[in-house]
């Protein structure tokens, strides 16, 4: 049976940033139907990416391995582009609420 910590070294592979479902499943030789509620169950451990693989997947990562691998550069830019998208968000939806009173 496929344990936590497995999925985790796998996330944490040091030659990789961010990890698919599929990756994983086959890195660890089990299914993708296996590796996702263990990502669910322990949610607060990982971060998905807000920018999909190329294929369109699902990115993730431990939070210790995105604290590991990623410059202070990268997290201000990802700070600054989440604050963005935020605002862009909110505003929009304003925006459609303001217009649907008119």
């Amino acid at each position: 049976m496929l344990k936590w910590e497995d999925v985790v070294r796998a996330l944490e592979d040091p030659n990789y940033k961010w990890r698919t479902v599929r990756g994983l499943a086959k890195q660890l030789h089990v299914s993708e139907s296996v590796i996702q509620p263990l990502l669910a169950e322990h949610a607060e451990e990982i971060i998905k990416s807000s920018i999909p693989a190329v294929s369109g997947e699902e990115l993730y990562t431990t939070r210790r391995h995105y604290r590991q691998m990623t410059s202070v550069w990268d997290k201000l830019a990802s700070g600054v582009t989440q604050t963005v998208s935020a605002s862009s968000s909110s505003s929009s939806s304003s925006s459609s609420s303001n217009s649907s009173r008119e």
